[in-house]
């Protein structure tokens, strides 16, 4: 019975999300020269999903998943509706700007999950220094993001990501992109 009462409350939240803005279209991929450069050899056919982790001061930058409540990485899944195979990169990218707006540049290959997804590197030249520690998604992501959040790596445990066994990866990156500035 309590299985029919969330369901309920699911499908009535529905179709207020549904009056949403289309996200704009995506912008160009912006990948590093210097990430082409290096040629990471990565068998992207073994991953699907990317994601960013964006430094910011001595946090990074992670999206509050909506359906889980807890932190996640920007990004997801490759797209397969294009006529050519999208690289890790670009759906770091993409997936990047559709949950947190923002139009990344994809600076180096950090690792990966567990789980299989990439991790880069990203940079941001919009002022992310200056945004309160949470503030909004886009409204084009509510259906997925409730908020975005810059925390310290090194304050999270386990419980708080969405993906437990993200968190070594996720501090692994961290000091990866801060021992290249």
């Amino acid at each position: 019975m309590s299985f029919l009462f969330r369901l309920s409350a699911i499908l009535a939240v529905l179709p207020l999300f549904s009056c949403n803005p289309d996200a704009p279209n995506d912008p160009v991929c912006r990948v590093a020269e210097s990430l082409v450069l290096t040629n990471v050899n990565l068998n992207e056919g073994q991953y699907e999903a990317a994601a960013c982790i964006i430094k910011t001061g001595n946090k990074v930058l992670m999206i509050r998943h909506r359906l889980s409540g807890k932190l996640d990485f920007p990004g997801g899944g490759k797209s397969h509706n294009n006529e050519s195979e999208q690289s890790l990169a670009c759906t770091a990218h993409r997936e990047t700007w559709e949950e947190t707006g923002f139009n990344v540049e994809i600076q180096q290959f950090l690792g990966t999950t567990a789980r299989g997804l990439a991790l880069f590197g990203c940079g941001l030249d919009a002022g992310l220094d200056d945004l309160p520690n949470t503030f909004d998604a886009p409204p084009w992501s509510v259906i997925e993001v409730v908020a975005l959040e810059k925390v310290d790596p090194f304050l999270l445990n386990h419980d708080d990501l969405r993906f437990s066994d993200d968190l070594i990866p996720l501090r692994d990156g961290y000091i990866a992109i801060k021992n290249k500035q």
